[in-house]
């Protein structure tokens, strides 16, 4: 089978800048254009024959794009409800995710359960009032999305001795979770959970999958999303820290980001906030992955880091 080879690739860089220069050294025959996303014009785009970024440009006929590379952990921003062509290729990024997004939910359990907000405003005020910091040891954690980010969170409280279970589509058992309930089966699996971590792609099928019903069915969890914001119905959170049923959030993406001033979640005091940093990609993981897709499309092959246009991942 003939390859296509595709030779002008226009890059988007916003926080890995260098990526253009990573890609031209390993494939000196490419055009690259490397721009900040502000950055990129609609020439821009109507000149490239492959984008690679981590949401589409702002400008330009993007949707008439043969191949699209995703260097994020999900695809969403090219492919959910933006009228794509399911012909369009999308690949993602070879990079795992996993550890990196563990550590940052392991982060804030910890904070949680080491009650760090509520003596560090002890320290400020130099107010000595002792407590019985929490552990991790011996809690549960559900986490919903049994993939590669999933699993590596699992890993990361595994770590410390917790019970981690997951939820998928179907329920299948996967390692390293105890047990893995389908998400008909929700207010079952996070019946006693002390943290519910939302680690799923977003497609239509995820859309809301926590909406106002299932908000005030998790029985005074701790949610933490480092998935997408859509996976949440936002605007339910404050009724459902009201109401205990959840004993407070992380959260580190949003229905709109950035995250709108006047949204009440900043100044929630259950509510923490970051600012979709759980897991970002690397240069190196960026540019491999690209470049391992592109090898596959020149052989006349799919690539194996190809989304499936009717899974959304």
């Amino acid at each position: 089978m003939t390859g296509w080879l595709p030779r002008r690739i226009l890059i988007s860089h916003n926080l890995h800048e260098g990526l253009g220069d990573y890609v031209t050294a390993r494939r000196p025959d490419l055009e690259v254009r490397a721009r900040d996303a502000a950055e990129i014009r609609a020439e821009d785009v109507e000149w490239a024959e492959v984008f690679v970024g981590f949401r589409p440009p702002r400008k330009g006929p993007w949707r008439e794009l043969r191949w699209i590379h995703c260097i994020g952990a999900g695809v969403d921003a090219f492919g959910f409800r933006t009228g794509l062509s399911p012909r369009t290729l999308i690949t993602r990024t070879s990079e795992d995710f996993g550890p990196m997004i563990g550590e940052y939910c392991l982060a804030r359990a910890l904070a949680v359960a080491q009650r760090l907000r509520q003596f560090e405003a002890d320290q400020r005020a130099r107010r000595w009032k002792p407590q019985h910091p929490g552990h991790i040891r011996g809690t549960r954690a559900v986490v919903v999305g049994t993939g590669a980010v999933g699993r590596g969170i699992a890993r990361t409280f595994l770590g410390l001795d917790a019970r981690v279970d997951g939820v998928s589509r179907r329920g299948t058992s996967r390692a390293p979770f105890e047990a893995v309930f389908p998400i008909g089966r929700f207010e079952e699996a996070v019946a006693g959970a002390h943290w519910l971590i939302l680690a799923c792609p977003l497609t239509e099928a995820s859309f809301h999958l926590l909406d106002r019903a299932r908000l005030l069915a998790c029985g005074g969890a701790y949610l933490i999303n480092v998935g997408r914001g859509p996976l949440v119905e936002e605007a339910a959170l404050p009724e459902a820290l009201e109401r205990g049923a959840l004993s407070g959030c992380a959260l580190d993406v949003f229905e709109e980001e950035p995250l709108p001033p006047d949204s009440p979640l900043w100044a929630h005091p259950a509510v923490s906030i970051s600012p979709h940093v759980s897991g970002l990609t690397t240069i190196p993981g960026a540019g491999d992955g690209f470049l391992a897709c592109l090898a596959d499309v020149e052989a006349g092959r799919r690539p194996r880091l190809a989304v499936d246009a009717d899974r959304g991942y």
